[in-house]
């Protein structure tokens, strides 16, 4: 009995460094954080530089999350000076900016110069289905009905993606020896195909019956993405008829109806955010395109946030899923990951 009163009195009192070794968390994060007078509660997840906690001020009880950067991290130069300047300027940011940033509150460098400590407000993970409707390319995202039916509702959004549909199909490019479809050719295409769309008259056939029925994707579209996809593919097939002068083989139009397919499921997915925003050929002052945005009011603060740093010479590198969260009081959309910002001068 005594021996298992002594174990019970070890167990609690068991510190943290013990229990880092229990959980698997890293002892020298452990250490660390103890030095700055927090109590480390647990781990929460790990960004691009470095392991992210939930700490606890031992006076106030405040909970916060704290990120752990190692000062020989790549990183290390970039954090520091992005994190630093949303604590001293935060507050200076328009409101309708700032409440879309993360709250920094301070940083802390460990006396070994082992560690850049980041203390900043805790916040909860984006509900999934929001992040299926706002991100583009995140590899766990789902394709969204309700994200299709909110752009089908609204006339300039499907303009805008049938528009991205002809704009991608290869034959369509390829025509005319190679010259491309016209953007007037196009144009003229686009509003055809919203007209149909919009209106109550019916679908004519193509000239290969239901063609989308043997389409995989078909098993998890709406009745709306359906008479598009027909009305889509018919114009195309008057498209390549206009330019062979007789009708397109069963093969080209399976072909067309096969492209036709991935481009709708593609660019309704994509919207509203590139998931690497501002990197590569995407200007950073590109977001969802103002028909989409306008379907997608939730999603304003965060393109307005992005785009006001863009002009005040930042760039969004790494703009991701687990780099946008929710402030439970308000459910806000809040970025929280600067590390990878580009500050490409100096801000005013």
């Amino acid at each position: 009995m005594k021996l298992l009163f002594e174990n019970w009195r070890e167990f609690l009192k068991e510190g943290p460094v013990a229990t880092a070794m229990r959980l698997g968390i890293d002892i020298t994060h452990v250490k660390a954080i103890e030095e700055t007078g927090l109590i480390l509660n647990r781990y929460l997840g790990e960004g691009s530089y470095g392991k992210v906690y939930e700490v606890e001020d031992k006076e106030t009880g405040q909970r916060m999350a704290a990120k752990v950067v190692p000062t020989t991290s790549t990183g290390f130069a970039s954090e520091t000076k992005n994190y630093n300047w949303i604590v001293k300027n935060r507050d200076k940011l328009p409101n309708d900016v700032k409440q879309h940033l993360v709250e920094v509150y301070e940083l802390i460098e460990t006396s070994d110069r082992q560690y850049l400590i980041i203390l900043m407000e805790q916040l909860t993970p984006a509900r999934r289905d929001v992040i299926d409707q706002i991100f583009a390319h995140d590899k766990e995202s789902k394709y969204s009905e309700e994200k299709e039916d909110r752009i089908f509702r609204d006339s300039e959004a499907t303009y805008e993606i049938v528009n991205e549909v002809l704009k991608s199909n290869n034959m369509l490019k390829n025509m005319r020896n190679y010259r491309g479809l016209s953007n007037s050719d196009r144009t003229k295409a686009a509003n055809n195909i919203l007209g149909v769309f919009l209106s109550e008259q019916e679908v004519p056939e193509s000239s290969i019956k239901n063609v989308y029925d043997m389409l995989e994707t078909y098993e998890i579209s709406s009745p709306q993405w359906q008479r598009l996809f027909n009305i889509t593919l018919k114009e195309v097939e008057k498209l390549l008829q206009s330019e062979k002068g007789e009708p397109a083989t069963d093969a080209i139009l399976w072909a067309a109806a096969t492209s036709i397919d991935d481009a709708l499921h593609y660019n309704i997915k994509k919207q509203i955010i590139p998931l690497k925003y501002g990197a590569g050929s995407v200007s950073p002052q590109r977001g969802a395109p103002p028909e989409i945005a306008a379907v997608f009011p939730e999603i304003e603060g965060i393109l307005k946030t992005i785009k006001y740093f863009a002009e005040h010479g930042w760039r969004a590198r790494d703009l991701h899923a687990g780099n946008v969260m929710t402030r439970g009081h308000t459910n806000q959309l809040v970025i929280v990951d600067v590390g990878l910002f580009v500050v490409e001068r100096d801000f005013r």
